[in-house]
């Protein structure tokens, strides 16, 4: 099932729904739990769609992919950093970027989004928690000084998460390409079954240290680049594509102040 949230039309209320043949239908109960699949609402393209949901911390690993940037062969385990849950937009929805005379980019990732609250999974319940799987799109910036780009800053600023257009329940992440295109440029590529680090495993780990909740996304890492490192620009649209998981499309502006 793909699942999304969207506005109502002629409203500012907020539902849930699926997609089924580019056509959606409501959702009445909880997705992530017991919901039955209601009437018609509309074509897909005539859908505002938003986040497909609102996770309380978004966690995200660095160097996953054989070939990226920072990969050792020694790694002991995965790198991982934290964005906000405030960081989080929409399909569609423009890329703010709050700072002036920085460099920012965008990565194409695989999110994974955990189904139920997890605290030291076995292998077992990690793999039943995983509820399904989106694109997204770790934007980042340098940081000032010189510093770590993995700090919050460069990567926690509102609306430096985009995710959509909706959760796959049905996607198996073993063996599809996953690219990044800007202005229609290809600029990363690589196949989800060359990262490092695997879901079950992922999961399992995070657990082990930190309390995962219901609707919470893990970022599994950037394929390569094609090409030598491209920043963004005012107006620049910046695509995610995973194969037979869809594609996520955001415009990136610039109202640096900070």
């Amino acid at each position: 099932m793909r699942f999304i949230r969207f506005l109502k039309s002629n409203s500012q209320d907020i539902a849930y729904g699926c997609v089924i043949d580019d056509v959606v239908r409501s959702i009445q109960g909880d997705p992530f739990g017991n919901y039955t699949v209601g009437v018609t609402v509309g074509n897909l393209n005539d859908i505002k769609l938003l986040s497909p949901c609102l996770p309380s911390k978004i966690i995200a690993l660095a160097a996953n992919y054989k070939g990226a940037t920072g990969v050792t062969e020694n790694m002991k385990e995965p790198i991982t950093f934290i964005k906000p849950s405030t960081s989080i937009t929409g399909p569609y929805e423009d890329i703010i970027c709050p700072f002036k005379d920085v460099n920012v980019w965008g990565e194409a990732e695989l999110g994974i989004v955990v189904g139920r609250r997890l605290k030291n999974a076995s292998s077992r319940e990690a793999k039943e928690a995983i509820f399904g799987y989106l694109c997204a799109n770790d934007i980042t910036a340098d940081n000032t000084e010189g510093r770590d780009h993995h700090l919050v800053r460069s990567k926690g600023a509102d609306s430096f998460c985009p995710v959509g257009p909706w959760i796959d329940t049905e996607f198996d992440p073993r063996d599809a390409k996953i690219e990044a295109f800007q202005n229609g440029k290809l600029i990363r590529r690589g196949n989800l079954k060359d990262r490092i680090w695997k879901d079950d495993d992922i999961i399992q780990w995070l657990s082990q240290w930190m309390t995962l909740e219901q609707g919470d996304i893990v970022l599994t890492g950037t394929p390569p680049r094609v090409v030598e490192k491209t920043y963004l620009e005012e107006g620049d649209i910046f695509e995610v594509k995973i194969e037979k998981l869809g594609s996520l499309k955001n415009k990136f502006i610039l109202k640096g102040n900070v």
